[in-house]
């Protein structure tokens, strides 16, 4: 798990070698244990240079002394030690014979597998890393490898005989990798501050994506961001790039979670095969040569891991648990955190004080702004996690898009039952609901039935529901005038609502997000967050079965997962109704109120102030919970300021 930045220049590099470092230096926090740098010039000369924190026993020049200026690609690595501890691990690290170089952020858990399959092939291996074993994957298979790995990974491989790089990111975009197209050439980090520091790219803000973010929250991972010059490589796409000529290639796709329903399976056997395939990938997401802790919410996916991960270890190494706590009687879950014993138990209770002492801090961690506050919470989780010397956990990020967790999926049920004339089926799914979402009843048989309309006519459904394109808070004008078209989100249709729901969950809806937040969050604090549920295997087979086994006629989610793990849990956690990960937010939001209210909003011109302050004021005053869309604009209105984002019409 690292941060890595690299530059591919039509003519020579546009910057020294100490600014180069400089850029380096914005993802410190993600690779503290080493640093790496690398400079080709094709045909010519392959440099490798040291930084202030290159391991002890390698012996570079320093970077402060490359000459760079006639350099066509740069390599730049920052190392968390996770596996093979020692110098051998260092990036950016070639083959035997130097043809083919890399700088990799992420782990292939499946490393050792491979390494074997490699070994039968004659490949010898000069370390014990999960590096090398991508490496050597590479140059016998190409980009044939890329389906093989199991794991979660952005890297760059430069080719110095064809004199091309390539680069990939992993199935579910676990890794995130960014990149530049820039008038002098290429350029790819783990971290867009990393590429503002690169010359050409600018701090301009993206009206589109803003628009989105604001309105309906982060829905969207394909490739824009948030600035104009930075889009993502989406997940499960790769990139090649050529030298000689210099030629940028388009991403294209090695994946999709594109799944045939699977009809003839019983259901016996697909809880035993989901059992199956869930252990394997936890077994194989514990492979670590540091400690390994978990975060414990108390809800049904931390605990089926904690508890998996404490069969496995045994119980002479009680697992290091992580879990945030509070009084609501509610949400709080600190009694299902207290029902699986055995481990090494953390608890973190903030206080509203604390989160007023953190904010700059967990704003800072994240680079674009987020959705709620229950990123706070997770925050602390990881600053907890980072205290007590672990740089691995495992969470359970995945598993609601992956098996049905959402009550929202029970309205794309219903859909699905109505298209298949089964009113009878969807009248008894709609009566059927937890307890808990009975309140939003009405709204989920609407947006159920929102999504038999033709697609020309869900604008209007949206606005009778109260969902307008232009609230009165936003400039309808300034927005139509830079172009920006809006775009509702997309919904799983016809007789598979429920399975096209599922992949649209997976691929952009909510997943993106999550992975995103937690990503930030843990490599602030130079931790490795590791997620079994993404895996591809146990996406593929959940996704394929009858849509009954993941959320039942009787409106129970995840119904195969909760059997699959029901024989190692406490009933309780099992029968629990879904409550998300909440937290006190009326609470918090109190202690924010005069930050709130004081948000720079002049740094968004999209919005109409006077509403906006309107809209803030209510919330504040108000009981019960804020309206998403307020946070939005708070934390929204500050990135802005913050990160100095240039909306003028100059820019555009």
């Amino acid at each position: 798990m690292c941060g890595i930045l690299g530059l591919i220049a039509q003519q020579t590099l546009p910057l020294t070698g100490e600014q180069f470092q400089t850029a380096l230096q914005t993802l410190q926090h993600r690779g503290p244990d080493d640093e790496g740098y690398l400079f080709y010039t094709p045909g010519q000369l392959i440099v490798e240079r040291a930084g202030r924190d290159t391991a002890e026993g390698l012996h570079f020049e320093s970077i402060t002394t490359a000459d760079v200026k006639h350099a066509r690609c740069a390599f730049a690595h920052r190392r968390l030690s996770i596996i093979d501890l020692s110098v051998s691990g260092h990036q950016p690290m070639a083959t035997y014979d130097r043809r083919y170089w890399v700088t990799y952020n992420g782990e292939i858990y499946n490393y050792l597998e491979l390494r074997a399959e490699l070994e039968a092939l004659g490949a010898q291996f000069q370390s014990h890393t999960d590096t090398e074993v991508l490496l050597e994957a590479y140059r016998v298979w190409g980009e044939a490898m890329l389906p093989r790995l199991v794991g979660m990974f952005a890297f760059a491989i430069l080719d110095t005989h064809q004199n091309t790089v390539f680069l990939a990111r992993d199935h579910f975009g676990i890794k995130p990798l960014y990149l530049a197209r820039t008038a002098w050439g290429f350029a790819f980090a783990s971290e867009i501050r990393a590429l503002l520091e690169i010359p050409g790219v600018s701090r301009r803000g993206n009206p589109g994506p803003m628009y989105q973010y604001l309105r309906f929250g982060e829905r969207d991972a394909l490739a824009p961001t948030l600035f104009r010059d930075v889009e993502r490589l989406p997940a499960a796409h790769a990139l090649r790039i050529e030298l000689s000529p210099f030629r940028v290639g388009q991403p294209t796709p090695y994946w999709s979670l594109n799944v045939a329903p699977r009809n003839a399976i019983s259901y016996p056997d697909a809880v035993s095969e989901v059992s199956r395939l869930f252990q394997h990938s936890v077994s194989l997401h514990l492979r670590s040569d540091v400690p390994v802790g978990s975060c414990l919410s108390g809800g049904l996916d931390s605990s089926a891991i904690v508890q998996h991960m404490q069969t496995l270890l045994g119980p002479t190494n009680p697992v290091n648990t992580f879990s945030f706590i509070n009084d609501d009687l509610v949400i709080g879950e600190e009694r299902y955190v207290d029902m699986i014993r055995g481990t090494r138990s953390h608890k973190i209770k903030p206080t509203a004080a604390e989160i007023v002492m953190d904010l700059e801090d967990l704003l800072n961690a994240h680079e674009l702004p987020f959705d709620s506050l229950s990123i706070y919470a997770q925050y602390r989780v990881f600053k907890e996690a980072h205290a007590a010397g672990i740089k691995v956990m495992l969470d359970g990020q995945g598993s609601d898009e992956i098996f049905g967790g959402y009550y929202t999926l029970l309205g794309a049920r219903i859909t699905g039952r109505l298209a298949c004339g089964d009113l009878t089926g969807a009248m008894r799914l709609a009566a059927a609901g937890p307890a808990n979402m009975r309140t939003h009843r009405r709204r989920m048989l609407a947006t159920a039935l929102g999504r038999l309309l033709p697609v020309g006519l869900q604008h209007l459904a949206a606005g009778l529901l109260g969902e307008p394109v232009y609230p009165p808070w936003l400039n309808k004008h300034w927005l139509r005038a830079h172009s920006v078209v809006p775009r509702l989100r997309q919904h799983g249709r016809g007789r598979h609502a429920l399975r096209e729901e599922l992949q649209l969950s997976i691929a952009q809806l909510t997943l993106p997000a999550l992975l995103r937040y937690e990503d930030a969050n843990a490599m602030h604090f130079s931790i490795e967050s590791r997620v079994p549920f993404c895996t591809p295997a146990l996406a593929e087979f959940a996704l394929s079965l009858p849509e009954e086994f993941l959320i039942s006629d009787q409106g129970q989610t995840k119904r195969v997962f909760r059997d699959a793990v029901a024989p190692h849990l406490p009933r309780a956690i099992v029968e629990r109704e879904k409550v998300g990960f909440a937290v006190p937010e009326r609470e918090w939001l109190a202690a924010l109120h005069d930050w709130a209210l004081h948000a720079p909003f002049e740094a968004l011109p999209f919005v109409v102030p006077a509403e906006v302050t309107r809209e803030v004021t209510r919330a504040v005053h108000s009981s019960g919970r804020w309206p998403a869309h307020i946070w939005r604009l708070v934390n929204g209105a500050l990135w802005s300021k913050t990160m100095a984002v240039d909306w003028s019409s100059e820019s555009r």
